[in-house]
C-alpha cells in the first residue's frame, strides 16, 4: 500500500481526540483518529501498512495551523516515505489543541491510533509538534 492510498483512507477521519486512560500504559497518551464504521477494513489495512512501513524509522507527527481558525492539517513524517502522509483540513477544537500542546510540553512521546484498528498496529511517534507549516506554491 503506498502513501497516496494511505492518505486517501485516513482522510476520512471525522473525529480526533487525546486518550490518556488506555488500559495498556504503553499506549498513554494517544492521539486517536476516529472513523465511521463503514471504513473499518480500509482503516485497519492502512494502519497495518503504515506500521510496517515505519517499523524501523522515527515518525514525527505535526499538527499544522491553516489560515482557517480551528482547521488543521496533520502530517506524519518519516524517512521511510518520500513525502509525509498528509491528512488535510481537519477540525480540532481549541480545548483539544491545548490538551495536545500541554501533553507535548510534558513528553514528546505519544502514540497515534484509531478507534477501529488493533492497538498493536498503533504507531509510536518519536516527536510531535503544533506549528505553522509552509504552504507550497503550485
Amino acid at each position: 500500500m503506498d502513501r497516496l492510498v494511505i492518505e486517501s483512507i485516513l482522510a476520512d477521519v471525522d473525529e480526533i481526540y487525546l486518550s490518556t486512560d488506555n488500559e495498556n500504559p504503553a499506549l498513554n497518551p494517544s492521539i486517536v483518529l476516529g472513523f465511521k464504521a463503514a471504513n473499518v477494513d480500509q482503516v485497519i489495512n492502512a494502519f497495518t501498512a503504515l506500521k510496517k512501513i515505519t517499523a524501523d524509522s522515527d515518525v514525527e507527527f505535526i499538527i499544522c495551523r491553516t489560515l482557517v481558525s480551528g482547521i488543521y492539517d496533520l502530517e506524519l513524517k518519516t524517512e521511510a516515505l518520500d513525502e509525509p502522509v498528509r491528512i488535510l483540513n481537519k477540525a480540532i477544537s481549541h480545548e483539544l489543541l491545548e490538551q495536545i500542546e500541554d501533553q507535548l510540553q510534558r513528553d514528546k512521546k505519544i502514540i497515534l491510533g484509531s478507534n477501529v484498528s488493533e492497538e498493536e498496529n498503533w504507531i509510536e511517534i518519536s516527536a510531535a509538534s503544533v506549528k505553522e507549516c509552509s504552504v507550497k506554491e503550485g
